[in-house]
């Protein structure tokens, strides 16, 4: 695809759909059939890196195998992610043959905000927490290597962060944080007042930092030094570099229409109508990029991802000048 300045990741909801009830998201009040047809999957750009299949809950489709492998043709240097609840272990492990044939080096990244109780109680659940240790035990069985927890930070779990990080240590998978934030076209709204006093939650930060400082992983280190960009985010409500919406990455919902993030309200067209050059290229996208640039709505690893590459060198600085204050 002959396009300037392409993106290069892309979160797609493949349904709107959800079988969980979480109180930090309003997801699951949609209703309807609304799964993304296939052919539009076949419009996306060639240039995408990164490409997260998410939801709702995308194992309520019973083609996940078909999204991916149409992904898969249209983004052949992608890097396929699938974001799911984990609750839909048999949904999972009867497409799980199929989906690794269309990609075999698909990821997973599922969601545990903590413990037995704790997790059932966010996602309001039953058997939540038990559902999360099946799947990842189906995937480690069916042989997935990529395999992620996402843990999303409310004053409700604050105290379960160490638990959740020592279990992704112990089972040898990744760990991402994200604090807790709003969204009209995606979240829900009123979102943030879940959130914890920065205050109370310094601590766990610190601890945090230090343990992903310990690996020998480099990627570990960005991410530590993104968890602590979260935490001075959420003392002062500012993105520590510039948001890439709609110039590094899209959102796209299930209807098709195409939007700068999945954070606002800012829809620049539909991939059903449009092809994604006349997209791309159009007023609505020319008018909501300085809006863009400056907003300081949200810092979350799916946003922050691409701005992190692209400043390297200013990650870099930062992580060599805590080192060297720590061994003073």
């Amino acid at each position: 695809m002959n396009l300037k300045n392409a993106p290069t990741s892309a979160f797609l909801s493949v349904t709107l759909l959800c079988n969980a009830r979480c109180v930090m998201c309003d997801i699951w009040k949609n209703r309807g059939l609304d799964f993304t047809p296939l052919d539009v999957y076949k419009k996306l750009p060639d240039s995408l890196e990164m490409v997260d299949l998410t939801g709702g809950e995308p194992f309520l489709r019973p083609d996940m195998a078909k999204v991916v492998a149409a992904v898969r043709k249209s983004c052949p240097k992608a890097r396929i992610l699938i974001t799911t609840n984990g609750f839909l272990h048999h949904n999972i492990e009867k497409q799980l043959d199929d989906i690794l044939k269309a990609d075999s080096k698909i990821a997973f990244r599922l969601s545990m905000d903590g413990g037995l109780s704790m997790h059932e109680k966010i996602r309001r659940v039953p058997q939540a927490y038990e559902k999360v240790i099946h799947t990842i035990e189906v995937l480690k069985k069916k042989g997935v290597v990529d395999i992620g927890i996402i843990y999303t930070l409310m004053k409700q779990n604050k105290h379960e962060l160490k638990d959740v990080y020592s279990y992704t240590k112990k089972e040898h998978i990744h760990f991402s944080l994200n604090v807790v934030h709003d969204s009209p076209v995606y979240f829900g709204k009123e979102k943030t007042q879940l959130r914890p006093d920065p205050k109370e939650v310094k601590e766990h930060f610190d601890w945090l930092f230090k343990q992903q400082m310990k690996s020998a992983n480099p990627k570990d280190w960005a991410k530590a030094w993104f968890n602590k960009q979260s935490y001075y985010y959420m003392m002062t409500h500012r993105r520590p570099l510039p948001c890439g919406a709609g110039e590094n990455f899209f959102y796209m919902d299930p209807f098709a229409n195409i939007f700068m993030c999945h954070l606002k309200n800012w829809p620049i067209g539909n991939l059903k109508k449009q092809t994604f050059n006349e997209i791309w290229s159009g007023i609505p996208r020319k008018k909501f990029l300085p809006k863009a640039r400056g907003c300081n709505d949200c810092w979350i690893v799916c946003t922050a991802k691409d701005a992190i590459k692209k400043n390297k060198i200013r990650v870099t600085q930062d992580l060599l000048s805590e080192m060297l204050f720590n061994s003073l």
